[in-house]
């Protein structure tokens, strides 16, 4: 019974707008990422519109429930990129999957990120089928490839926009425990 009524609350905190549906994770990160902050659409200042624009695109994904974005430090702060981690809720899995192919799709992952390196390979996490992203990022340091993660769970979909490493990227991905 406790459980059942855990699970109320829950809902009506989630309908209340007091509590999010999806949220990125906050503590337990993976070594070496540490938490810079956290967006949703109640966030000031910030248009939550332009920080999902890629998942618009030529397939409807219907109308967004929920939002969290999460940015991760993992190296120098000020030399090298953040990491990201975006968690979109939308009305249905369809949706979900529309949200997905539009990010896919993007004109800049028409080409191979450098010369001789895929673009795309598939992976799974937390047991979910998942697309590697291999995108060229530029910083300080200069030229590199950094790994991003893709997936659906029901009607969200998960974006994981890791470092240079492959497995300290995937451990964020799974972080999610999604």
């Amino acid at each position: 019974m406790i459980s059942r009524s855990v699970t109320v609350i829950s809902i009506l905190l989630i309908a209340s707008g007091l509590v999010h549906a999806v949220s990125v994770p906050t503590e337990n990160l993976p070594a070496g990422f540490r938490l810079l902050g956290v967006i949703d659409a109640n966030t000031t200042g910030v248009n939550i519109s332009e920080e999902i624009s890629d998942f618009y695109g030529a397939r409807d994904i219907g109308s967004v429930s929920d939002v969290s974005i999460g940015k991760y430090i993992w190296g120098e702060m000020g030399v090298d990129y953040d990491a990201k981690i975006t968690i979109l809720s939308l009305k249905d899995d369809a949706y979900a999957r529309a949200a997905y192919e539009n990010y896919r799709s993007r004109e800049e992952f028409k080409y191979p990120p450098i010369e001789g390196v895929d673009r795309f390979a598939n992976t799974t996490i937390n047991g979910h089928d998942a697309l590697e992203i291999r995108d060229r990022v530029m910083d300080l340091r200069g030229t590199s490839i950094r790994f991003l993660y893709l997936w659906t769970n029901s009607s969200s979909v998960v974006l994981v926009e890791g470092n240079g490493s492959r497995e300290s990227s995937m451990a964020l991905a799974a972080a999610t425990g999604m």
